[in-house]
């Protein structure tokens, strides 16, 4: 359901109107969400400011389409406003509904943590949340994201509270899929190639750029099959389902990002990005 709303602004003493739509006023806890705005001012500044409990979430707007994200810990009542050179130009109230989400236990071997490998996973980190915070013109032209394979079977979901050889560790902040090793797997969205390497905790890792904040990860492959800098289509083969990095078994673990975001790749799937 959209929600539409129009603004009236007044400026240099002429009324006009600004049409503005939320993709969806019936939000989960973790999804992604857009703001299409009509009559869109590419000299103007814009910000989407995302309000739950005492928190504050950002997301740049470039675009007559911008995306956000509802936050995993999100209050029942969020309030969405589009700031416009300084101004709120548009406010909604929506209502959210809570997702729950399971334990996961897993044991893996650990790997021993020396000095250097240390400064890797902190370098690493810190190429990641760059990279995931890049803003460039919308690199695709899909309406929906293509299946990242061609069997989706979940085995630990986005948002699963992890236990790691009996130890508390971070939220799940992807959606692990099973598959065979060797399994192709796709890129959901056309786009440039931003990582296409072997990481840490990862393993061989591919991170696609679709513009407009937006970006998908997918972890733990076999094979590589692109190049850092290649411009990929939708549904396009970027290597092959393994076991590569921390993992257990082959599968693929499959992360979307908005403005460094995680949100839920299950229901980020089934969402129509333009209309």
């Amino acid at each position: 359901m959209i929600a539409v709303v129009l603004v009236f602004l007044l400026f240099s003493g002429i009324s006009y109107a600004v049409k503005i739509k939320i993709y969806n006023d019936f939000v989960i806890s973790g999804s992604l969400n857009y703001i299409k705005i009509d009559n869109f001012d590419r000299s103007a500044e814009y910000m989407i400011e995302i309000e739950s409990d005492d928190k504050i979430y950002r997301f740049p707007v470039k675009d007559r389409i911008a995306f956000f994200a509802v936050p995993y810990r999100s209050s029942p009542v969020i309030t969405v406003n589009l700031i416009k050179n300084g101004s709120v130009i548009y406010r909604e109230f929506l209502f959210v509904e809570k997702k729950r989400y399971p334990v996961s236990r897993i044991k893996v071997k650990e790997r021993k943590r020396t000095k250097e490998v240390l400064k890797r996973i902190e370098e690493e980190y810190l190429l990641l949340r760059s990279i995931f915070k890049k803003y460039s013109k919308k690199l695709f032209k899909e309406s929906v994201f293509h299946p990242p394979l061609d069997d989706l079977q979940i085995t630990t979901p986005y948002g699963a509270k992890r236990i790691i050889n009996g130890k508390r560790r971070s939220i799940h902040w992807g959606t692990d899929f099973r598959a065979p090793e060797g399994t192709p797997v796709y890129a959901s969205l056309s786009g440039k190639v931003e990582i296409a390497r072997e990481l840490f905790y990862t393993g061989n890792t591919v991170i696609i750029n679709h513009g407009l904040g937006l970006f998908t990860l997918y972890a733990h492959l076999s094979i590589i099959k692109v190049k850092e800098g290649d411009m990929v289509k939708a549904g396009q083969v970027i290597g092959n389902v393994g076991s590569t990095g921390r993992s257990t078994a082959p599968h693929l673990h499959f992360g979307i990002y908005i403005n460094d975001y995680r949100v839920d790749p299950e229901l980020a799937l089934d969402i129509i990005l333009l209309e």
